[in-house]
């Protein structure tokens, strides 16, 4: 059984309302019966502007010879769909990576019908290192609980990604994998989100603009 574990890094926001763009995937195909990475993969993409900002380069520590690398948002993601192959499950650690893969894939009317078999393991893991299950536990912490020496640096992708499938390999045994595709209904709600979220933050710049324009002069 092949587990494909991925983890992104996106654009840095600085903005309310700025659309998320995925600008790093990295994945590793798992050997469960065997316990062993089998194949890796890292992928680097252009955001919409063609432009990698300095601010996200080096937050995930991304050389110029990582940018002469990135492909266009489209080009990346069929490129990482057909690498999976068949007969996966995917695993990230935390649901946000699959929320920023679906509405990305939407938001450019891509078709999602490779995206199968979704488990966030976080929550199997964090119970089977007895963690407080009603908080999140960060990727750092779990390594440590683990008693696993962090691989690379935070903040990478494939880093991230070598690191959460060590943990997948060495608590496999807790994990229960789930089989599942993605619903229209699991769409139209990111949409819907997305759309309230564009409104909350013209309506704030609108409000910031009202707060800032010059104060008229009262005719004496």
């Amino acid at each position: 059984m092949i587990a494909v574990v991925y983890d992104l890094e996106l654009v840095k926001r600085f903005k309310k309302g700025q659309l998320a763009e995925i600008v790093e995937i990295g994945a590793c195909k798992v050997d469960l019966n065997e316990g062993t990475i089998i194949e890796e993969l890292q992928i680097y993409m252009l955001p919409k502007s063609g432009h990698i900002p300095k601010s996200t380069k080096k937050f995930i520590k991304m050389t110029e010879e990582d940018v002469k690398k990135a492909i266009p948002f489209n080009s990346g993601i069929k490129k990482f769909a057909d690498w999976l192959g068949e007969g996966y499950y995917l695993c990230s650690w935390g649901k946000d990576d699959k929320v920023h893969i679906l509405d990305q894939c939407s938001r450019n009317k891509l078709a999602l019908d490779w995206f199968q078999n979704y488990n966030d393991i976080q929550p199997q893991i964090g119970k089977a290192l007895e963690h407080d299950t009603k908080g999140q536990l960060g990727l750092k912490n779990a390594l440590q609980l683990a008693e696993l020496d962090a691989h690379g640096q935070a903040h990478r992708g494939i880093d991230d990604t070598i690191n959460t499938a060590r943990l997948l390999i060495k608590y496999k045994d807790k994990v229960k994998f789930h089989k599942n595709t993605v619903t229209n209904k699991e769409l139209k709600l990111l949409e819907n989100k997305r759309k309230r979220n564009r409104f909350r933050a013209k309506k704030q710049v609108k409000l910031q603009q009202q707060n800032t324009s010059p104060i008229e002069s009262k005719p004496h």
